[in-house]
Order: structure tokens, then sequence, then C-alpha cells
């Protein structure tokens, strides 16, 4: 079953106008756990652009996350110089161990002409796969671009509420092996209880039956296999 989990993210912005760098970081909102994959992901608003391109960088799911389906629902302010439905939206992302694009137009979106607001969802598995680590380890990272099909964006424009949505399959959790499961069967039971006897008093460190690693297979390494009793898997 895919699991969607909501949560906020930390995104840098670069926008270029003319030869004019902007930037700023949005602070994580309150209620974000960092072991979660972060969606949805929300494109920054109010970033206005003329005649330049816009660099986003968002924070993806973890590592090793199976990606299952991707939803951009985008709300976008436009003066009318250039027509919303000639927008591109280009992006990329590590999956399956390389770089992964994709465009969304704004006539994907069902985006018109003229100045106005324009709402449009739009549904794709092009991103499905294996999530690849970013530069935010151990975070995947998606990295978003903005300008016209016909050429640089005209006048202004800038999105406002608009979000990139993965439905994932989290990472399946760290497995750590049982302590003292002597001969790695998957639980702790009688038969590493005989195997502990019949190696006693050994002495040699890399023993399976010298769970304390001392050197010596002993009573302190019968008291951690007693603790353990039952507990694996």
């Amino acid at each position: 079953m895919n699991t969607k989990i909501r949560a906020s993210v930390l995104i840098t912005a670069a926008i270029t106008v003319g030869a004019l760098p902007i930037s700023f970081k949005a602070d994580h909102i309150p209620g974000h756990d960092n072991c979660d994959p972060t969606f949805p992901m929300p494109i920054p608003g109010q970033e206005f652009f003329s005649g330049g391109v816009l660099f986003v960088t968002l924070i993806g799911p973890v590592e090793d996350s199976i990606i299952t389906s991707t939803t951009f629902d985008i709300t976008y302010v436009s003066d009318g110089a250039t027509p919303a439905s000639e927008i591109q939206l280009h992006g990329t992302i590590l999956l399956n161990g390389s770089s992964a694009g994709f465009i969304v137009t704004g006539k994907d979106l069902g985006f018109g002409s003229g100045p106005g607001t324009f709402k449009g969802i739009f549904k794709t598995d092009a991103l499905n796969g294996i999530a690849g680590v970013g530069f935010f380890p151990p975070y995947s990272i998606v990295d978003l671009q903005i300008d016209a099909i016909n050429g640089g964006i005209q006048g202004t424009g800038y999105f406002v509420d608009s979000f990139i949505t993965c439905d994932v399959i989290p990472a399946p959790p760290c497995v750590l092996p049982c302590p003292a499961d002597i001969n790695d069967d998957g639980t702790v039971n009688t038969s590493d209880l005989l195997d502990l006897l019949a190696a006693w008093n050994t002495n040699n460190p890399h023993h399976p039956a010298d769970l304390n690693a001392d050197g010596e297979v002993n009573t302190m390494d019968l008291l951690i296999l007693l603790a353990n009793w039952g507990l694996c898997p």
C-alpha cells in the first residue's frame, strides 16, 4: 500500500533577473519529522521573474524510497506578457542510480493566455523509481527550472500555493542482526544455547558464541543469550 506522508521542506532558490541573483531559504514548518519522506514539496510562492530563469531545489524523499506516482498541483499568476500555456517547468531527480528528467508545460496543466491566476493538476509516472540521495543526505532532491516554450519568459509571473506531491513506499527499515543468534537461523532458542555450551571456556574473541567479544565463552555470554531469548526476530 502506498504511503503518502505530508511534511515540510527546506527550499533554496535563485532567480536570475538580468544579472541580479536573488536567493532565499524557507524554514521548516513545525511538525516536520526528519525521519519521514518530505512530501508534498511546496514550490516557492510570490517569487517574481522577468525574462529570466527560476531555479529551485526541493528536498525529496529519503534515499531508497520508492516513488510510485507524482502529481503537480500548480497555481501560477501571470501578467499575460507570456501566455501561461507556454511556460515550462523542467525537473531532474536522481532515480535508480542515474538522473531522470521531466517537463510539464502550462498547456499540460490546462493554462491559457492573458493576465490572471491559472490553476492545474498534472499526474505523471515519469519519476517512478528508487530515489537516490542528494546533497541533503539522507534525502533525494528535485531541481526545477522555469522557462517558456518560445524563449525566455516576458513580463512577470510567480507561483503561489503550488505543490509537487509524490506517493512513496518508504525505504525498508534497518534490520539489525540479533546479538545472540549464534547459529544465525533468525531466532534465539535451544539450538543457540547448545552451541554456546559446546563452546564453553573457548578462548577465541571471534567465536560466534563469544557474544560480548571478551575473548572467552563463559557466564557473561550465557546471560546475554538468556536476555535475548525469544526476542528475535
